[in-house]
């Protein structure tokens, strides 16, 4: 089925982001379920249910993975 809408970010298209930030299955699988600081201490897991969420996760896992936050 087509993306219409390019500003929601599916949860396909961000756990295939999060596998390339992060290689390993089972790191992976402990970031997802940690508390994060810059997501409000929520686990990132928790940020894959509406799409306003995914959209912020997305930022954060992108920001992550071209070094523009520590």
């Amino acid at each position: 089925m087509a993306q219409h809408n390019k500003s929601e970010v599916t949860l396909e298209a961000l756990e295939a982001e999060i596998a390339d930030l992060i290689d390993d299955p089972a790191l992976r699988e402990e970031w997802l379920n940690s508390n994060v600081p810059i997501l409000e201490s929520k686990t990132p897991k928790s940020y894959f249910h509406t799409p306003s969420d995914r959209t912020r996760l997305m930022q954060v896992v992108l920001e992550m993975k071209f070094g523009e936050i520590a």
